[in-house]
């Protein structure tokens, strides 16, 4: 029997199914796969809808726990499985497609997958096709601090079955994808891309836009109920899809519950509740079936003059058009919001348990969010096409005339102007106020526009209008894009009653305020209890360098996990100033352990014997393991190891993929290759980023030292009592690094290469986790345009290719007059071991959102990280050639005189050879009377001589370790 059934020219629809795994079957071997029967009986047809029942796919079945708690067949997809089916279409129309899904519990990150029609994507998201996962609370109650202060409370991911449609990946569309097909047979191809997911039936429904209220309320029965009131606490939702959004504490007397004293998280939301498409839902019981209302009691004060909007659903489905995105607007306080404007709506609620979903949408906004990108895609390529005219060169008394070059291009300035204008006036009818920032942005990229189309020839010495830097028409509407698409809003309580129930929060007293008031003025004159150091007896004293957040976790994880397993109790307190740290010890009130402090600060310690030797215990060669040897290096004195890496950064080549692609130049792999394409991005006003370029002050060696590594030269001589500068292979890292500006013109300075990358002044450069934190976060226009690559290899005479770079960020230390020298490792074990760190960092993410990306030192952790599959193995694999400069007495003074001999060749003409003599010369000298400080040498005699560590030093610890 052939696998395509036709059901005959009279039948209104035919579908025939074939499904596929990765094995990727042809058609020809499907033919011969028994029980095709079944896969036609299996998909149910009406006039509007194609379901298509998983055990049409021709996959096993699962018969797992997930399986079991949906009503029909399902499947379990994993990375790179895929799914075809075939259907005929009884008429051309718009359709929308929805998945019955479960994310798995234990997966990393959001499900993905492609979706392809007839071999084509007809509309562009469908090439990312974002499953939901959800998230609900571990606890009734917020867990208690030690202090009284609410915290919060620990997140799972949960199993929930849900009808999933398939949207743009930005949920800012009003709808589910809309796909114009033709009628006849069209083969639909899913493809699994990242995560595992349970399958259950996929659907094929005829679009139909929601009706308006009053066609809704007239197909509603009359029962309307009375007298009910149901009051449900915003902060406790019963699930939601992204924890980011999360309970927040509020000092108004009129919000529950309240507090004098103690911080109590008593509303939701707020600054945390931006992101389009994060949702909360609430499980809630109703009497009987009838018609209700929906009371918010809602504060938006984050964006002034602006009006947000949230989608409501009712039992998964939005039941009328006003709901798809009802306004909330700015308000200086707490306000009652009934859905509905003037007389609330009544929505019809089934008896018993109902599920109220919220979520945040900026699909009124998406007309203007797609203009504002559309305009910056346009400025990028005229500003392209300007920079290929003029090359580098921006004198302002040269003439242009690049109208004749580009003869359209006043018409394009005023395109995009205009288009501009015309969005502006929709966003004043939607914010009801002309004066918001929004618009003042708006109006100022338009007036640049304006101003640069009069004259459009004298563009290039106007560039700073234009595309490049703050105030151009580029950096307004690049700022101007998350103001539209974040969307703040903050709930205390929400209300389902009856139409006859009117929900008013009455007012504080004018009395009762002034004294709260007045009590937590007197009360704010107590010490912080973060703030405050000492501990008891019978506590361990830890200091952070860190903020409030960070330092909260972590004592809410130590009191839940540590304490309880080890018995060991911990007191965490906000540190003061790190560099205070030597005073600290003198005095005699240093804490046990230490963490978050800067990678420089361990050895200056150790070597004024302030530091406990973490090598001592038993198993700290095994323990390290879960490090990246060369990280250690700077905490190594002789065979003594005085810190442990926290934190780690990396240093990658940042690239933006639409520029190099629009001047057909490759991503350089080495230094080499850097060169050739250098002439190419300067011929058109560009330039490559290098870390020496990113401060304008003393080189240190984090971005001076990868040079020496990679060029094969030693920082020192063998025995540790001279500077290794002498060398050759030092002499050529150093012309090197000058040659880079001197000959080859890479910027001397720059400001700022994450603002210079965003617009297009260095499209490629090295740089570190800052910039990949801000491009994940703060640069949306720039989304699926750049990319990440290794650091530039180093090419020796031989072909060796070396890539070293540095990377310790932050340290964990412990003192060595502490008297809980054991507590205080086991606590640092705990601290640093894959199960705390995943769990750290999965509550920082889910917690407070992506730009709190905790980047572990430790490999097996940040390996768990929820970021891009290939940013994760490009970061991991450059972390193979991590290597930390050792330090010994008087290196820092090396540190400096090469960051100086840089700054003598390149900005003073001084030959490399005479300038790396004299740094030499005082480094020597520094050297020398820091051995006789730290007693290696005594009378210019040699005492003792330092071991000099290397990568194979810690390789060999690790190994040798039991």
């Amino acid at each position: 029997m052939s696998i395509l059934w036709k059901l005959g020219r009279a039948a209104a629809l035919t579908l025939a199914l074939i499904a596929f795994s990765a094995g990727h079957r042809t058609l020809a071997e499907m033919s011969a796969i028994p029980n095709r029967d079944a896969s036609v009986a299996a998909a149910k047809v009406s006039p509007t809808r194609i379901e298509v029942t998983a055990d049409a796919f021709g996959l096993p079945l699962a018969e797992d726990e997930i399986a079991r708690q949906y009503d029909k067949p399902s499947v379990l997809l994993r990375e790179g499985d895929r799914v075809e089916f075939l259907a005929t279409l009884p008429a051309d129309g718009v359709y929308t497609l929805a998945f019955d899904v479960a994310a798995d519990s234990a997966s990393v990150g959001a499900p993905e997958g492609a979706l392809r029609i007839d071999g084509e994507l007809p509309v562009d998201d469908l090439r990312r096709v974002v499953f939901p996962v959800f998230y609900r609370n571990t606890a009734d109650d917020f867990p208690k601090d030690r202090y009284g202060n609410d915290a919060l409370i620990r997140q799972e991911r949960m199993v929930h079955w849900t009808k999933a449609p398939a949207r743009d990946v930005n949920f800012s569309q009003p709808y589910p994808l809309r796909i114009a097909l033709r009628a006849g047979e069209h083969r639909f191809d899913f493809t699994l891309h990242q995560g595992t997911v349970h399958l259950g039936s996929i659907y094929i429904e005829e679009f139909t836009p929601y009706l308006p209220y009053p066609e809704y309320r007239a197909m509603q029965p009359d029962r309307v109920v009375s007298d009910f009131m149901l009051t449900l606490e915003a902060e406790f939702p019963s699930y939601k899809n992204d924890t980011s959004v999360r309970p927040s504490a509020s000092r108004s007397l009129t919000v529950t519950p309240y507090d004098t004293y103690r911080l109590l998280l008593n509303t939701l939301g707020g600054e945390s509740w931006i992101k389009s498409g994060s949702a909360v839902f609430y499980v809630f019981e109703v009497p009987e079936d009838g018609l209700y209302s929906i009371t918010l009691r809602a504060l938006q004060d984050t964006r002034s003059n602006f009006t947000v909007f949230r989608r409501f659903t009712i039992n998964g489905e939005t039941p009328f058009a006003e709901l798809n995105a009802f306004p909330f607007a700015y308000t200086t306080d707490w306000v009652d919001v009934p859905l509905g404007e003037g007389t609330p709506f009544q929505i019809f609620l089934h008896k018993g348990r109902n599920v109220l979903g919220v979520e945040a949408t900026n699909s009124p906004y998406l007309p203007a969010i797609q203009t504002v990108q559309k305009a910056l895609l346009d400025i990028n390529e005229l500003a392209l096409e300007i920079r290929k005219l003029t090359g580098n060169q921006r004198n302002p008394f040269k003439e242009w005339v690049v109208s004749d070059y580009i003869p359209d291009i006043r018409e394009r300035l005023t395109a995009i102007a205009e288009s501009l204008r015309a969005d502006k006036e929709t966003l004043v009818a939607i914010l009801r106020s002309d004066s918001s920032p929004e618009i003042l942005t708006y109006q100022m990229a338009i007036d640049n526009l304006l101003f640069l189309a009069e004259e459009p020839d004298r563009i290039p010495t106007h560039m700073g209008r234009f595309s490049e830097g703050p105030g151009s028409a580029a950096q307004l509407l690049g700022s101007l894009l998350p103001m539209l698409q974040e969307q703040p809003l903050a709930l205390d309580k929400i209300y389902i009653h009856s139409p006859d129930v009117t929900p008013v929060t009455p007012s504080a007293p004018f009395g009762l305020a002034f004294t709260e008031g007045l009590k937590r003025f007197f009360h704010s004159f107590q010490p912080d209890p973060y703030e405050s150091i000492g501990a008891g007896e019978d506590e361990l004293e830890v200091w952070v360098n860190r903020p409030r957040q960070y330092v909260d976790l972590l004592q809410l994880m130590a009191d839940e996990s540590f304490t309880p397993r080890t018995g060991i109790r911990v007191k965490f307190s906000i540190m003061p100033d790190e560099s205070k740290l030597v005073l600290a010890n003198a005095a005699g009130i240093q804490p046990d352990v230490a963490l978050g402090i800067s990678t420089h600060i361990p050895y200056d310690l150790a070597v004024r014997n302030a530091l406990y030797d973490l090598r001592s215990f038993d198993d700290f060669d095994s323990f390290i393991r879960i490090y990246s040897p060369g990280s250690l290096l700077s905490y190594i004195i002789d065979d003594s190891v005085y810190a442990i890496p926290e934190t780690q950064d990396f240093w990658i080549t940042f690239y933006r993929k639409d520029i190099l692609d629009a001047f057909g130049l490759p991503v350089p792999r080495t230094w080499d290759e850097v060169i050739e394409i250098l002439p190419e991005l300067q011929r058109y006003g560009m330039n490559y980023s290098s870390p020496l370029s990113g401060d304008a002050g003393i080189r240190w060696y984090f971005v001076t030292a990868p040079y020496l590594f990679n060029f094969g030269a030693k920082l020192y001589s063998d025995d540790g009592f001279a500077s290794g500068l002498g060398s050759e292979e030092a002499l050529a890292a150093v012309k090197f690094m000058a040659e880079s500006f001197t000959i080859y013109g890479m910027p001397l300075t720059t400001a700022s290469f994450y603002e210079s990358f965003r617009y297009g002044l260095l499209p490629i450069g090295v740089s570190n986790i800052e910039t990949y934190v801000k491009l994940m976060t703060a640069a949306p226009e720039l989304e699926g345009l750049w990319g990440v690559d290794l650091y530039p290899a180093t090419v020796l005479p031989d072909g060796t290719q070396n890539r070293y770079a540095t990377g310790s960020a932050q340290a964990s230390i412990m003192f060595k007059n502490t008297d809980k020298a054991q507590e205080g490792w086991e606590f640092l074990k705990w601290w640093m071991s894959t199960e705390t760190q995943i769990d750290f960092q999965e509550r920082l993410l889910l917690n407070y959102g992506r730009e709190y990306l905790w980047n572990s030192a430790n490999l097996e952790a940040f390996a768990a990280l929820p970021i891009p599959q290939e940013h994760r193995r490009v970061i991991l694999e450059q972390w193979q050639w991590l290597q930390e400069p050792v330090r010994l007495p008087g290196s820092y003074m090396q540190e400096r005189e090469l960051g100086n001999a840089w700054n003598r060749i390149v900005f003073d003409g001084v030959n490399p050879r005479v300038a790396i003599d004299r740094a030499i010369l005082v480094t020597n000298r520094e050297i020398t009377r820091k051995m006789e400080e730290f007693g290696y040498l005594r009378n210019g005699v040699r005492v003792r001589t330092p071991k000099i560590p290397t990568i194979e030093t810690v390789k060999g610890w690790m190994n040798d370790a039991s």
